[in-house]
C-alpha cells in the first residue's frame, strides 16, 4: 500500500536549499523509520493480544522495521513485518512452471530470533482454507496512518534542518 504525503511546500523548499540527493535520501529514510516505528508498536501491541500465552514463540517479539531496497534517490520504502515466514513455496501455477513448488526456499524464521520461530504468523494475519485470518499487521497501519504520515513530515524537516545545519 503506497501512499504519497502531499502538503509538505517547506520541505520542498528545504529539499531545494540542501541540493544533495543522497543526504535527501538519507534524511528520508530516518524519518520514515521513525514513522514506521508508529505502526511497529501498534503491531506489537495487537500480537500481544493474538499470542497463545503458554506457547514459547511470541509473535510480538519478532517484529521489526526495515528499509526496502529502492532504485534512485526519489523513492524510500520502509516495512513493518515480521521475521520468519513461510517455509515452502506454495503449490501454484507460476511455482509449477518455475519447478518451485513445494520446494523449501530460505526465510528469517529461526529458533535464535527473540521470539522464537514464529513462521505461523502469516496464519494467523491472513488465515488458512480452516482457520479465519485475525489480522495484526494491516490494523496496526490502517488505524494509524495519520499519525505516521504527520510523524514523517516532522521528522523529515528536522532531519533536513539538521543536514542543512552541517552545510
Amino acid at each position: 500500500m503506497a501512499n504519497e504525503i502531499t502538503g509538505l511546500d517547506e520541505v520542498q523548499a528545504k529539499l531545494r536549499q540542501l541540493g544533495n540527493k543522497r543526504k535527501a535520501k538519507n534524511a528520508a529514510n530516518r524519518a520514515s523509520r521513525k514513522a514506521m516505528n508508529i505502526v511497529k508498536k501498534a503491531a506489537r501491541e495487537n500480537a500481544k493480544r493474538i499470542d497463545d500465552k503458554d506457547s514459547p514463540e511470541k509473535i510480538w517479539k519478532n517484529i521489526v522495521v526495515k528499509a526496502g531496497k529502492t532504485k534512485g534517490y526519489d523513492n524510500v520504502t520502509m516495512k513493518v513485518g515480521v521475521k520468519g515466514g513461510a517455509r515452502k513455496y506454495a503449490n501454484t501455477r507460476a511455482n509449477r512452471r518455475a519447478n518451485r513448488a513445494g520446494r523449501s526456499y530460505q526465510t528469517q524464521g529461526s529458533k535464535k530470533n527473540p521470539g522464537g520461530d514464529t513462521w505461523y504468523w502469516r496464519f494467523k494475519e491472513f488465515g488458512s482454507a480452516t482457520n479465519n485470518a485475525d489480522p495484526f499487521l494491516r490494523p496496526a497501519l490502517n488505524n494509524n496512518i495519520n499519525a505516521v504520515q504527520a510523524e514523517f513530515t516532522r521528522a523529515y524537516s528536522a532531519e533536513l534542518d539538521k543536514e542543512i545545519a552541517k552545510l
